[in-house]
């Protein structure tokens, strides 16, 4: 017992070799002794403190096999995770942190959780990446504002590729929540924004736009989420704005495939404000101007409907004769 007081005075003044001493006497000297355990978790403790991650997990392992039902455990497996994680033995680590967190979860939940996201992460593997998220989302107060962005980025854009835009929407929004994401990159705002397009939340999308337009430096991803913007505005009926980004990004973009989707969203902004005579103008203008097969049937069959809702018939047929002349394949969009 003399021994074991010893190592730990020596333990708190930080002379860890001296208390190593005093506690490898005392575990080969008495093996029945009554504190055994604890001088196991300290001696385990100790060799962490030194980075000597060997000897600290082979000293848990011991204390685990000599005392299975240890009310340290759970500190004990916590560490062999942690360890095993550092040595990217990611298999290992699950298996020691989830028993950490089973056996303690008020203490180590989260500390456990995190690298274990991590392990699942670093080993691609979704389902059950997908699922500790969802749990550790749902049990933390924040939200998930703990779950590494680098993951949150992965999931996202994974989820977005497979056109599940409710996922990655969940976990692009919860990425763009996060103050500082680190080496994260603004393209992943692209995705959530129009992830949010296509489920409708048009409130998300501009905002996702929004961040997106303020942190890029990138002209030409400037140029596109401004046009995703625009589309986003003008299902949200509000012209007036769609018509200052169509303008922004002409001045952007003055020629070229950007610039005529630019027009095309100048006439989508007279065809919301019922201006249906305009907005043929603007359409017809991007036809004459461009010949690009991704954009002139499109400025066609814009041009000849708005046209045709102004009432000039004649001038609509003509556009619409001409658009099958030019482009027989075209089926709309």
């Amino acid at each position: 017992a003399a021994l074991s007081q010893r190592a730990v005075a020596y333990e708190q003044s930080k002379n860890y070799t001296a208390a190593l001493a005093d506690l490898s006497t005392v575990l080969t000297k008495y093996p029945k002794a009554r504190e055994r355990e604890a001088t196991l978790q300290l001696k385990a403790l100790i060799l962490g403190q030194q980075e000597n991650a060997k000897g600290m997990v082979e000293t848990f392992r011991q204390l685990l096999r000599e005392f299975p039902k240890s009310s340290v455990a759970a500190q004990a497996h916590y560490y062999i995770g942690k360890a095993a994680f550092e040595a990217k033995d990611y298999k290992t680590a699950l298996t020691a942190l989830n028993t950490a967190r089973q056996l303690n979860k008020e203490q180590y939940y989260n500390l456990a959780s995190l690298r274990i996201i991590l392990c699942q992460f670093y080993l691609k593997d979704r389902p059950a990446l997908t699922k500790e998220v969802n749990n550790f989302m749902a049990e933390s107060r924040n939200g998930g504002m703990n779950v590494p962005p680098e993951v949150l980025e992965w999931l996202g854009i994974e989820y977005y590729n497979e056109k599940n835009f409710q996922a990655a929407e969940k976990y692009l929004g919860a990425l763009r929540k996060i103050e500082n994401p680190g080496s994260v990159k603004p393209d992943f705002l692209f995705y959530l924004g129009d992830a949010a397009t296509k489920l409708k939340n048009s409130a998300e999308a501009e905002e996702a736009f929004a961040k997106y337009l303020q942190t890029s430096k990138d002209p030409a991803g400037k140029a596109k989420v401004l046009l995703a913007l625009g589309a986003v505005k003008i299902s949200a009926h509000k012209p007036d704005e769609a018509q200052k980004i169509a303008e922004e990004i002409m001045r952007l973009q003055p020629e070229g495939r950007v610039n005529a989707e630019a027009r095309l969203l100048a006439g989508e902004v007279q065809l919301e404000r019922g201006n249906f005579d305009d907005a043929g103008k603007a359409f017809k203008g991007v036809a004459l101007l461009y010949d690009d097969p991704a954009v002139t049937p499109r400025a066609l069959d814009k041009a000849a409907l708005a046209y045709r809702q102004a009432g000039k018939m004649e001038e609509a047929d003509r556009l619409s004769r001409e658009l099958r002349e030019r482009y027989p394949n075209y089926a709309g969009g």
